[in-house]
This record gives structure tokens, C-alpha cells and sequence, in this order.
């Protein structure tokens, strides 16, 4: 192509490339100093003009992403950001993972700004001052120092690393509450594709629009009976189920009964109780994302190529994969066994093979058989669950 001056059309913003804005320059160059100037690769005038030819295309790209910065589609970052707050909606930060911690000692014991740690040296800090209680414990909060999904099984946050005379030990009875990576622009146009169907007819659209909108809240489904018997899942006749991954009870409830329709019932695991406008109490019921650790052994066989790292990769790459489940979603043990073959860098030249991949809800019998998963719940990745054996 020929250089052209950039336009808006139906399709977009236009614009010359690098290389036709550079033989424009060259053009108008030998135009003005006529056609025995000399402007081969090597010479100064050149090298001038590419410098021009270059700053003037970034200034090009630039007017394209301002172009693009007006639709959620196209935008990214900050101009993401701006679009979609049109919506009432904002990009989700990076949050830390939190732990309930046993703390046993001497009572009395104060332990200030104390810090533990895990078995995979992950840092958790305590709150600024606690104080072992008459019984010798006391329960806390830990946050960890990592932002991001950092997991703790429980029994696994144990270590004291700031020794304090009369605190005797920690441990975490439960599973930490994983914290999560700042929301990437596909998870923020996603959502903001899901906030449009606020104001729309269906009522399960626009509840899991509303749901969606609610700080801190990550994977949610909504399932409707309008039927006049108990479903499959032992939803009540002409009720609603909302299954939920974090966020505050209080606004889950509120966006249940401000979307909801009149008379419609609430079915779950969790009542919470909120404050009409008029005074009077109501209660709403909604179901908590419940966890299945699930088991899974392979074995492989190393080929040419083949390196020690090679099971914990394939290890990583299974916890990555489960972890990105939808609600209610079946694992397919299949689907794993391509997941672990996805770590041979070159298919055509692997550097193991994969002769069996087993799986099952943890403490039932490993088979080829998919992995049920109940509507309420999500396949949940451990690594100390996962068994690589190479033969």
C-alpha cells in the first residue's frame, strides 16, 4: 500500500504503516532536493527520516487506542476502567487470602505484630496485637503477605516465625479463604456484559448480573424452579437457588431480594436476615460454593527429552485447570489427560507418555469414570492430591 491520510469508517480507524509513512517521507525528500539525493539505508538523511516515520506511526497507534478506548469491547486498562464505570461497575483489585488461626499458650500472653508461616514458606501476618485468652487460645484472623490465590490446607499454617515468650504453637483448623489476582480486562468485560442484563425481563439474567457486580464475589450460578414440584437439585416449586464464591453475606442477600420476583421463594444452605425499607425483617437463603477436593493419579513414562521437573508441572498445570471450574461442572477424567499433555513442550517430539489417568472425589475408589459434581459445588485442585508416577 501507498501512504493515506488515517480516517473513521464503519469498520474503524485507519492509518498508514510504518514502511508506507517512510517512502512518503523518502518521496517528499527527493521532491524537494531532487532525485539525486542520496537516501540509501546507510546515509544520515535516511536514518532521520526513519526516526520522523517512526514517531509519527506511534502517535498513529496512539489515536487508534483512544479510538478503541470508547467501546468495552475493544478498550483495555485504564480506558476499560472508564468505560464500564458507565455501568456502575469497577475493576476488581487483587485481594489476599485470609486464614482462621488456633493460636495456644500461656494466658495472658501478648504476641504483637506476630508472623507465621506455612509449609510451602508462604508469610501470614497476624493482627497487630492479640492476646492469648483464659483457656490458653485464642482464635485470629491471618492475612497473607502474598497477594494473589495462595491456598492452606488445613493443619498446613503452623510455623511461628516471630517467637514470643508463652506462645506455644498455631495451627489452622479450616481452609484458608484464597485471595485473588486483580480482575484482567477479560473478566472485567465479561462482567460487564453481565451487568447490562440488570434491568432485563429474566429474572436469572439480571440476578446474576447483580451478583456479579458485588465486590468480591467470584463464581456464582443461579438456578430457577418455577415448576409446582422439588426439582432434581431439591429446589422448592417456585423458588430460586443462588450458589456463591465470596462476597459480604449482606449484600448477597439484598441483591437476591431486590431482583427476585414477588412470591418467589429462596432455597440454600445460608440464612441471612436483612432490614426492609419499611422496618420489617426478612429472611433469605442462599447456598455457599461448597469444595470437592478431588484424587487424581497418573502414570507416565519418560521419553528423549524428558526432565525431573516434568511431574510438577504436570501437577501445577491440573491444579490450574481445576481451579478455573464453573459451578456444577462435571469433571471429565478424559479432559485431564489432555491437560497433562499439554506439558510436553513439542507434541511431536513428547518427552513422556501418558498411560493411565484416574480420578475421584477424595476418600472414594480412583476410576476412569467422570467426577460428579453436585450443583452447589466445584471440582477443587490440591496438589498433595495429585499423584505423578513415572515408569
Amino acid at each position: 500500500m501507498s501512504y493515506f491520510v488515517p480516517y473513521i469508517d464503519e469498520s474503524g480507524f485507519h492509518y498508514p504503516s510504518y514502511n508506507d509513512i517512510l517512502e512518503d517521507l523518502v518521496e517528499k525528500m527527493q521532491d524537494i532536493y531532487g532525485s539525486g539525493i542520496y537516501l540509501g539505508n546507510d546515509s544520515q538523511d535516511y536514518q532521520m527520516l526513519s526516526a520522523f516515520a517512526e514517531k509519527i506511526f506511534d502517535s498513529y497507534q496512539t489515536c487508534e487506542i483512544a479510538y478503541n478506548s470508547h467501546s468495552p469491547v475493544t478498550a483495555i486498562g485504564t480506558g476499560l476502567d472508564y468505560v464500564v464505570a458507565v455501568n456502575g461497575i469497577t475493576r476488581k483489585e487483587a485481594r489476599k487470602s485470609t486464614v482462621e488461626l488456633l493460636i495456644s499458650g500461656t494466658a495472658g500472653t501478648t504476641i504483637v505484630n506476630g508472623i507465621v508461616s506455612d509449609v510451602n514458606g508462604n508469610i501470614w501476618d497476624l493482627p497487630s496485637t492479640v492476646v492469648i485468652g483464659d483457656g490458653g487460645t485464642v482464635s485470629v484472623e491471618a492475612v497473607c503477605r502474598e497477594t494473589g490465590i495462595i491456598q492452606a490446607a488445613p493443619g498446613t499454617v503452623a510455623r511461628i516465625m516471630t517467637p514470643t515468650r508463652g506462645w506455644e504453637a498455631v495451627t489452622n483448623d479450616g481452609e484458608a479463604v484464597t485471595g485473588t489476582v486483580a480482575e484482567a480486562d477479560s473478566e472485567l468485560r465479561a462482567r460487564q456484559a453481565e451487568s447490562t442484563a440488570l434491568p432485563s425481563q429474566s429474572l436469572v439474567s439480571g440476578l446474576v448480573g447483580a451478583l456479579g457486580a458485588i465486590e468480591g464475589v467470584n463464581r456464582k450460578a443461579v438456578y430457577e424452579n418455577d415448576k409446582k414440584v422439588t426439582d432434581a437439585n431439591g429446589i422448592p416449586p417456585n423458588s430460586i437457588c443462588c450458589v456463591v464464591e465470596g462476597g459480604s453475606d449482606e449484600e448477597i442477600a439484598n441483591a437476591i431480594n431486590l431482583r427476585k420476583s414477588g412470591g418467589c421463594g429462596t432455597y440454600g444452605n445460608k440464612s441471612v436476615e436483612i432490614i426492609l425499607q419499611d422496618g420489617q425483617r426478612k429472611t433469605i437463603q442462599f447456598s455457599r460454593l461448597q469444595y470437592v477436593d478431588v484424587e487424581i493419579a497418573i502414570t507416565i513414562t519418560p521419553r528423549a527429552g524428558y526432565v525431573a521437573s516434568v511431574p510438577q508441572e504436570i501437577k501445577t498445570a491440573i491444579v490450574e485447570y481445576l481451579d478455573s471450574f464453573s459451578i456444577g461442572t462435571d469433571l471429565t477424567t478424559s479432559i485431564i489427560w489432555m491437560v497433562a499433555q499439554q506439558v510436553n513442550r513439542d507434541p511431536r517430539a513428547p518427552a513422556f507418555s501418558i498411560s493411565s489417568v484416574v480420578a475421584a472425589r477424595q476418600g472414594d475408589n480412583l476410576g476412569i469414570e467422570d467426577v460428579v459434581i453436585a450443583y452447589n459445588e466445584v471440582a477443587k485442585g490440591r496438589e498433595p492430591l495429585i499423584s505423578v508416577t513415572v515408569k
